[in-house]
C-alpha cells in the first residue's frame, strides 16, 4: 500500500465516530429540540414573540418604518430579515410579517400594510413583491427604549451585527395578542386579552405585591378574541388562570330577524361574529352541505353577507322552521362553536415552562420594571454628562477672553486646545472637549441665559431619576402611571361575552327532522333499505332486490320522528332514528345493518318495533328458544345512545332470543314449542318486569333436549292466531273458551299434527290482522306475495294445512309492523281507570288503552264484541260504590225502617238507569274507535 492511501486511510478512520447510535440520536434531536424550542416556536414571556417576529421588527426599527414614515416594500424587509438576522427561508419570514398585520388574529396588529394581507376566509395574501409595510404605533412601545440600551445584544448568525435578545417591550404582548406553536415535546396556545384587564391586573400586583392568584381572576375575566364571540365555561377559564391549562368553548354571535308584519315570527337568523380561528368561508360551506345533504331541514339558504363593515352569515328559514332548535344544532355540530384548550407555555429564563396568568402578568412586570430601571440609570448618565458639558459653557462664557487666548497660544491641533483647557481651567476632558468644538456665536448672552435654563432642568431630571432609582415607591407611581397612559391611549371595551349561562349541548334532532312518512324494509340477511312513499307507488314489491335466498324481514310505512328498536337473535337491541336513515335507491341491495352497528358472525335482527313515544305503559315481552322469559318496560329501551348495541336479555351460550313483541297485560299468554305443543297461561301478567341485563324467569319446565319454544303471542278470546313453518305451512286457528290451560310443569297440550312427511319448524307466528303481510322467495330468487285471506280457519289439535307455499328458496316471515304510539289520553279517569286495570268497559278499555295496540284485536272480533254490548250490556259502574243494594234478610225482618228506606234508593238508583242513553255511550263509543 502506498504511503499517500494510507494517509488517506487515516485520515477517513479519524473521521469516524465511535458511539453507540443510540446516545447520538438522542444528543442530536436534544439540542434540535432546545433549538426549535427556544428559536422557533415558543414565544419569549417576556415580549411575547418568537425569534422570527423580533427580528422582523428590529429589522424595521433599523430601517427606520415607524408609523410616521412612508411604506416600504415587504420583499426589502424580508431580504433585511432574511441577510442580516433569520437565515431561513424568506416564505416563513413573509408568513410571520403577514400574521402580525392581521386584525382578525391580533388585537394589536403591529405591522401596518398596504395590499391583499389575506382575509378571515384563509385567502392568502399578495405575494411580497406587491405588498408595502411599516410599522403600527403600538409597536414603538416595544421598541422606542433600544436607543437607551437596556436590553442585551448578541451577535447575529455571521457576527457581523448586534441583534437584541428580546425587545423593551411597555405592553403585555403575550397576553394581549396571544401565540400558538407547536414544537418537540411542547406546544403553547394562548388566547388575546383584553388590554385594559391584563393593565388593571398589572397594577394591582404593583400596589398589591402579595396578591393572590384568584384575586386577579376578579380582574382580567377571561380571553377577549380580536373577533369577539361569546366564552362558555368559567371553570375551564379558572383553570386556565391558576394552572396554565384549562378548556373554554367559544360560540359565535347572532340575532334574530324577525318578520315585520308579525314581530312573533322569526323568518332568519344573523350571524355577526365566528369563533376566533374559525375560517369563515369553511363555516359557511360546512352549514350549506348540511342543507343541500338534507341533513336538517327548516333552512331555505345560507347568504354570506360580509363587507368591510364587519361578518354577516344570513340563514333564511322555512315558515315551519324550528329555528332555535336547528341553531342549537349548528352550534354544537358546525365551527359555530368550538373548544379552545388554554396552554400557556412561554420561554422563561431560557427554559419552557407551563404558566399561569400570574406568572406570565408577574414576568412581564419584571421586564417592564427592569427595562424602566436601566432606562432611568441611562437617562441620569445622559443628564449628568449633558449637565457637565452645560456647567462647562456656562464657566466659559464668564472667562471667554482667556479662553480663546489660551486656544490662540495652544498647539495648533485638538488635542494640543483640549490638553490646554484642562490644563488652564480645570475643565474635565469632557469639558474641554465640547469648549473646543463649541462655536463662538453660543457664547453670546441669549446662549447663556438657555444654558443656564438647562442646567436647572438637568439638575431636575437627575434629582427625579435618581429618586426613581432610590424609592420604590415613587418607582412604582412612575410604572403605573406609564401603565394608565398605555391604557388610555389603547385601551378599548371587551369584544368577547363571557357568559355564566350553561352552555346548550343536547340536541333534540326530532326537532330538526322533517316530518314526512317513508317505507323501511330490512331483509333476514340484514339489508335495509328507506324508500320514499313516490318510489313505493311507482314500484311493483316482486322487483325488490335481494340477495340470493334472502327475503323480507319486516317493512312498513314509518314516520320520520319515531325510533325503530332492533332486536338481535343474541338478546341485544339497538336504536335509530328514523330521519337519520338516508333513501336508497329500489334498485339498490341496499345497506347492511353491520355497517351502522357491529353484529357478530351469527347475529341476526329478529324484530324491528316503531316508537313514535316512550311515554307508555306497555312493556316488551321477551322469550329465549330455551324458555326464558321476561317483560322489559318500554321506557327502558329509550335510549340516547342512538345505534350503540345494548342488552335487552342476558342469555346462556347455547340461547338464542326467539322474538319480543308489545304487551299491555293482555290476559292470556298462548306458547308454542317444538312438536306442535302449546302453553296457554291464563295471566301472562304473571312474567314478572325485569331490568335489561337480566335473565327473566324460565316459563317451561319440561323442556326436552331436542325441544324449543317456536313462537308466542300475547292472546285474548276471539284472537285468531296465524303461523308459518320453515316449509311454508301455514295454520290459522281461532282461540276460543275450551282451550285448555296446561300446567308450566307438563309437557304441554297438542296445538297442531305436524305431517310426517314433512319435518318442519315455526318460523313466525302472529295475531290476525288486517295489516299481516306475507311474503317469500321462490327457487327463481324473486319476491312473491302470498294472500294470506285464502288460509282456511283451522280447530286447534287438526293437523297442520296441507295448504302450503310451492317450494319456496326462503318461506319468509309474516310481516306485522308493530308500532308504539304517543299516549290517547281522553280523561284522568281513564288514566286513572287504566293504571288500576279496571274493566270498566270492554270497548272502552280497548278503545282508550294508552297503547293503541291495533294490531291485537281482530276487527271482525271486535265488530261482534260491539254488536254483543249492544244486545246485552254489562253493568257500567256509573255510581259510586254503596252498600246500599246489599240486602241482609234479618236485618230487613229487624229494622222495617231500613229496609224502606233501601227499597226506595234501590228505586232511585234504577230511574237514574233508565235516563242513561245507550245508545249516545255506543255512538261515542264508536267515534272514539275512529280516532
Amino acid at each position: 500500500m502506498s504511503k499517500i492511501r494510507k494517509e488517506e486511510i487515516d485520515q477517513v478512520i479519524e473521521t469516524i465516530i465511535d458511539k453507540n447510535m443510540i446516545d447520538i440520536m438522542s444528543d442530536r434531536f436534544g439540542k434540535y429540540s432546545k433549538y426549535i424550542i427556544q428559536q422557533r416556536a415558543i414565544p419569549d414571556a417576556r415580549d411575547g414573540l418568537k425569534p422570527v417576529q423580533r427580528r422582523i421588527l428590529f429589522s424595521m426599527w433599523n430601517l427606520k418604518l415607524k408609523n410616521n414614515q412612508p411604506f416600504k416594500k415587504s420583499a426589502r424587509i424580508v431580504g433585511d430579515v432574511i441577510g442580516r438576522y433569520h437565515p431561513h427561508g424568506d416564505s416563513s419570514i413573509y408568513e410571520a410579517l403577514v400574521r402580525m398585520c392581521q386584525e382578525w388574529k391580533s388585537n394589536y396588529p403591529l405591522i401596518q400594510m398596504h395590499g391583499n394581507k389575506g382575509s378571515i376566509d384563509d385567502d392568502p395574501a399578495a405575494a411580497m413583491r406587491y405588498t408595502e409595510s411599516r410599522l403600527e404605533s403600538i409597536s414603538e412601545l416595544l421598541l422606542q427604549d433600544l436607543d437607551r440600551k437596556v436590553v442585551s445584544m448578541i451577535p447575529n448568525f455571521d457576527d457581523t451585527e448586534y441583534e437584541p435578545i428580546v425587545l423593551p417591550s411597555l405592553i403585555p404582548n403575550l397576553l394581549i395578542n396571544g401565540a400558538k406553536g407547536i414544537a418537540a415535546g411542547f406546544a403553547t396556545e394562548i388566547p388575546p386579552h383584553n388590554l385594559n384587564e391584563v393593565i388593571d391586573a398589572t397594577i394591582h400586583l404593583i400596589k398589591k405585591p402579595t396578591s393572590k392568584e384568584e384575586e386577579l381572576l376578579n380582574i382580567v375575566k377571561g380571553p377577549d378574541f380580536p373577533t369577539g364571540g361569546l366564552v362558555h365555561n368559567l371553570e375551564g377559564i379558572q383553570d386556565a388562570f391558576l394552572k396554565g391549562q384549562g378548556k373554554i368553548y367559544i360560540s359565535s354571535k347572532y340575532k334574530y330577524i324577525y318578520d315585520t308584519k308579525d314581530e312573533s315570527k322569526i323568518i332568519g337568523v344573523e350571524i355577526y361574529e365566528i369563533p376566533f380561528g374559525v375560517i369563515k368561508s369553511k363555516l359557511v360551506a360546512d352549514i350549506d352541505t348540511l342543507i343541500v345533504n338534507k341533513t336538517i331541514n327548516g333552512i331555505k339558504e345560507i347568504r354570506d353577507q360580509t363587507n368591510r363593515e364587519g361578518i354577516s352569515i344570513y340563514l333564511e328559514f322555512n315558515d315551519d322552521a324550528n329555528v332555535k332548535a336547528i341553531m342549537t344544532y349548528l352550534l354544537t355540530k358546525t365551527d359555530l362553536r368550538i373548544s379552545y384548550n388554554y396552554n400557556m407555555v412561554a420561554i422563561d429564563e431560557n427554559a419552557p415552562k407551563l404558566m399561569s396568568l400570574y406568572m406570565l402578568i408577574n414576568t412581564y412586570l419584571n421586564h417592564l420594571k427592569d427595562v424602566n430601571i436601566k432606562g432611568i440609570i441611562y437617562d441620569l448618565n445622559k443628564h449628568q454628562l449633558r449637565l457637565e458639558i452645560v456647567l462647562g459653557f456656562i464657566k466659559v462664557a464668564e472667562i471667554s477672553d482667556q479662553v480663546i487666548k489660551v486656544i490662540k497660544d495652544s498647539d495648533n491641533s485638538k488635542k494640543g486646545v483640549i490638553e490646554a483647557l484642562e490644563k488652564t481651567f480645570g475643565f474635565s476632558n469632557l469639558q474641554a472637549t465640547a469648549i473646543a468644538e463649541l462655536r463662538l456665536y453660543k457664547l453670546s448672552r441669549m446662549d447663556q441665559i438657555e444654558y443656564i435654563n438647562e442646567s436647572k432642568e438637568l439638575e431636575e431630571k437627575i434629582n427625579y431619576c435618581n429618586l426613581l432609582l432610590n424609592d420604590s415607591k415613587e418607582f412604582d407611581k412612575f410604572i403605573i402611571l406609564q401603565l394608565e397612559e398605555i391604557k388610555k391611549k389603547y385601551g378599548r371595551p371587551r369584544l368577547t361575552v363571557i357568559s355564566e349561562e350553561e352552555m346548550k349541548t343536547e340536541i333534540n334532532t326530532k326537532l330538526l327532522a322533517k316530518n314526512e312518512d317513508f317505507y323501511f324494509f330490512i331483509s333476514q340477511e340484514g339489508y335495509f333499505k328507506r324508500i320514499s312513499q313516490k318510489a313505493y307507488s311507482s314500484n311493483e314489491l316482486n322487483t325488490y332486490k335481494l340477495k340470493d335466498g334472502d327475503s323480507l324481514l319486516y317493512f312498513d310505512k314509518v314516520n320520520s320522528l319515531s325510533k325503530l328498536i332492533f332486536f338481535t337473535s343474541l338478546g341485544n337491541f339497538f336504536v335509530l332514528d328514523a330521519h337519520n336513515i338516508k333513501d336508497s335507491s329500489w334498485k339498490d341491495l341496499g345497506t347492511h345493518i353491520s355497517n351502522i352497528v357491529a353484529l357478530e358472525n351469527n347475529e341476526k335482527i329478529i324484530r324491528i318495533i316503531e316508537a313514535s313515544s316512550f311515554d307508555s305503559y306497555v312493556s316488551i315481552l321477551l322469550v329465549s328458544k330455551k324458555g326464558m322469559a321476561k317483560r322489559v318496560a318500554i321506557n327502558e329501551f329509550d335510549s340516547k345512545s342512538i345505534a350503540r348495541k345494548r342488552r335487552c336479555i342476558k342469555l346462556k351460550k347455547d340461547d338464542e332470543l326467539l322474538d319480543a313483541k308489545i304487551t299491555n297485560k293482555e290476559k292470556m299468554l298462548l306458547v308454542l314449542i317444538t312438536g306442535g305443543l302449546y302453553f296457554l297461561l291464563k295471566d301472562h301478567s304473571d312474567v314478572p318486569i325485569y331490568s335489561l341485563t337480566a335473565s327473566g324467569i324460565k316459563l317451561l319446565y319440561k323442556l326436552d333436549k331436542d325441544q324449543e319454544v317456536e313462537g308466542f303471542v300475547p292472546i285474548m278470546y276471539g284472537n285468531k292466531v296465524l303461523m308459518l313453518t320453515d316449509k311454508g305451512q301455514f295454520k290459522l286457528t281461532r282461540c276460543e273458551e275450551d282451550w285448555q290451560f296446561p300446567s308450566r310443569m307438563s309437557r304441554g297440550k297438542k296445538f297442531f299434527d305436524p305431517l310426517k312427511s314433512v319435518k318442519s319448524k315455526i318460523v313466525s307466528m302472529e295475531i290476525w290482522t288486517k295489516e299481516l303481510q306475507h311474503f317469500y322467495t321462490n327457487k327463481n330468487n324473486e319476491l312473491k306475495q302470498y294472500e294470506l285471506k285464502n288460509i282456511e280457519l283451522s280447530k286447534i289439535g287438526d293437523p297442520i294445512s296441507r295448504t302450503r307455499l310451492q317450494d319456496p328458496l326462503n318461506a319468509g316471515k309474516i310481516i306485522q309492523p308493530l308500532t308504539i304510539n304517543q299516549l290517547l289520553i281522553e280523561s284522568e279517569e281513564e288514566r286513572k281507570a287504566i293504571r288500576q286495570n279496571q274493566n270498566f268497559d270492554k270497548t272502552m278499555s280497548i278503545e282508550a288503552s294508552l297503547f293503541r295496540r291495533h294490531y291485537i284485536y281482530d276487527d271482525d272480533f271486535y265488530n261482534e264484541q260491539i254488536e254483543e254490548e249492544k244486545e246485552q250490556p254489562e253493568p257500567i259502574a256509573l255510581f259510586e260504590e254503596t252498600n246500599d243494594f246489599i240486602l241482609n234478610e234479618e236485618k230487613v225482618l229487624k229494622t222495617p225502617n231500613q229496609n224502606k228506606a233501601t227499597k226506595e234508593s234501590v228505586s232511585n238508583k234504577l230511574k237514574e238507569m233508565d235516563k242513561i242513553d245507550i245508545d249516545g255511550l255506543f255512538n261515542k263509543i264508536n267515534e272514539l274507535k275512529k280516532k
